[in-house]
This record gives structure tokens, sequence and C-alpha cells, in this order.
């Protein structure tokens, strides 16, 4: 469904480049550093998190929406992509990639428990049933409607990963991305412009540094904590969240260098971790496979090699603005 068809149609009827079946929208592509938090406690420094003191990161930001309509009140979606991390990941062919990837989106839950309803869902919505369908699964309905927010901007919106993961040895975590710090805005958000998210973000990160704070949040409770109920918010009185990494993005300019059209061509995949992180749930079983049969489409429609690079490509960073220098002159 997602494959043959949602993406296959638009490149049968020429959209060129090809482009993802979902989230393919483009804000902005942007490169930073993954911080991993020098205080964790050792229970905490499992995988990713106990290898390097940070990873070079690219991050791709993304709304679901698709041509034609505007950026508001879609949902939005971030792909982090790191680099130098060491293990096999499980993702074949790729097992010996240093890469390992996290997809966040600015809402807590999916609006589907398994794979079997997203399937269900996607048939009715394609056969013209979605009305029928939705009265009749009032949980759908309302987290669909949740789902359609104001944002003002990527940089200011939390993430969460919807799934749970692995986290270690009989623990599993979903993960969250709260924004701390941020280049202000210029002015109100423009929602009449069909664009406005990848004009702020774009205008944002020209003027200076976004961190975000990385948190796992820690399955505490079987019964109210399900694996495979995506629907299903963990709450997060009964687990905090803690704060394990910060994702740093430095002042750069994200339309110069082709950096779109770099993150354009690679691709994310949730299972592209090693097992220490491994995805839980049939809805994440049915990633692997749609999320990698589609980057091999989009990038053999487009001429792109499949794989994934050994290293990121060269950073590009602005001079400091005058306001800094002055700055850091009276300091």
């Amino acid at each position: 469904m997602f494959v043959d068809f949602a993406q296959g149609r638009t490149i049968l009827a020429g959209r060129d480049p090809a482009t993802r079946p979902v989230f393919l929208r483009l804000h902005g592509v942007a490169h930073g550093t993954f911080e991993i938090r020098p205080d964790l406690p050792d229970d905490l420094r499992v995988g990713v998190f106990g290898g390097k003191p940070s990873y070079p990161a690219w991050v791709r930001f993304s709304s679901d929406v698709q041509p034609g309509r505007p950026d508001f009140k879609g949902t939005c979606g971030i792909g982090i992509k790191l680099f130098g991390v060491q293990g096999e990941k499980m993702l074949p062919p790729e097992t010996e990639a240093s890469t390992q990837d996290f997809i966040l989106q600015n809402m807590d839950v999916f609006f589907s428990d398994t794979a079997k309803d997203m399937c269900e869902f996607t048939c009715q919505a394609l056969n013209g049933n979605l009305d029928e369908y939705l009265a009749s699964h009032p949980t759908t309905a309302r987290i669909l409607e949740e789902m359609e927010k104001a944002v003002d901007s990527v940089l200011e919106t939390p993430y969460w990963s919807g799934v749970p993961f692995r986290f270690g040895e009989g623990r599993y975590v979903k993960y969250q991305l709260q924004p701390e710090t941020a280049p202000p805005a210029t002015g109100e958000p423009d929602y009449e412009d069909p664009f406005y998210l990848r004009t702020d973000l774009h205008d944002r990160m020209k003027r200076g540094e976004a961190r975000f704070r990385f948190l796992v949040q820690f399955r505490s409770d079987d019964q109210s904590m399900p694996l495979d109920r995506a629907t299903v918010r963990w709450s997060e009185q009964a687990s905090p969240p803690i704060h394990v990494a910060t994702l740093v993005l430095p002042r750069q300019e994200l339309g110069t260098g082709n950096q779109s059209e770099y993150g354009e061509n690679l691709a994310y995949n949730i299972w592209r971790v090693t097992e220490e992180h491994r995805p839980h749930g049939s809805i994440a079983e049915a990633r692997r496979e749609v999320y990698a049969a589609s980057a091999r489409t989009r990038r053999d429609a487009n001429g792109v090699p499949d794989g994934e690079p050994d290293q990121p490509r060269a950073e590009t960073h602005l001079a400091p603005c005058v306001d800094e220098v002055i700055v850091r002159a009276a300091i």
C-alpha cells in the first residue's frame, strides 16, 4: 500500500525527483552533534549511550503532508542519523553500517494499535470508507483529531518515538526529543504561507544554535504500558522521562551547499540500530520492511546508489554574527 501504491503511482505519474511515501514535505536538513551526558549512571550507559561521548549527526525535519497542501496542522517529524556508531546493526544487508537512526514525530502515540489495525485503516481510507471506519473506532478518530494541531516552529515542538525500544536486557523505553533552546522568531508565524515551517527553520538556523534534550521513558508497568498497543500513552507521572543526550545544531545556512539534497538522499529506518536498541511491536516490525523498500524504490528512481555512507559529509558553518562578536569581545 505504501510503496507500490502511494509511492509507486507518483513515480509512474512523473514525480521527479521521486519522494518518500510519507513525511515527504521537507523543511530542512541540518548537521549537528549528538552529545551523550557525561554524568550518566552505569545503568543508563547502554548501547549508543555507553559508547563515545558524542556522535556527528545529520537531521531531517519534515511533515506528513502531500504536495499541494500547506504546512499548517500537518504532523511534523524528525529523522536523526548518527555516524561512527559501532556494533552490528539489525537491518540487512547493512549490518556493518556505522550509522544509527532515530525517527520521531510530534505526537506521543500512533492512531492505530497494531500493524493489522494500520492496514485496515489504510484500506478503508483508500476505498472511501474512512468516515464509517472512524465512527466505529473512536480512539483512532480522537488521536487523528489531536494530531491536527498548529505548530509554530519545528525547533519548538516536542517529538516522540511512538513505539517502544529495548534498552539493554529486559528493559524497554520510548524516546522523546524536547526543545531546549533556539533562536527567537523574528515575528508571528505566518500560517498563510504554505511553507511557513521551512521559512521559520531556515531563518532561525541562520541566526543561532538550536538544542534538543533526548530523553528515555522506561516501561515501569506491564499493564498500563503495553508493548504492542501504540495508541496507549505511557504515563509520565508513573515513569518520568530521563535526559540522556543532547542534540546540538550549530548556526548554519540550510539552503546552501546542497544540504537538502544530501539529506533527501539519506534513508532513515528505526531498525538501523544494534540489538540493545531493538524496536518492539508489530508496527515496528512492519516499518522495517516498508521503510527499506521505500528507500530502495526512491533511490532507484532517482539514480542514487543504495547503502549507508561511511562518513558524514563535511559540515558548513556560518561566521559569528555581529552581535556574537560584540558579546565575545566584551567578555
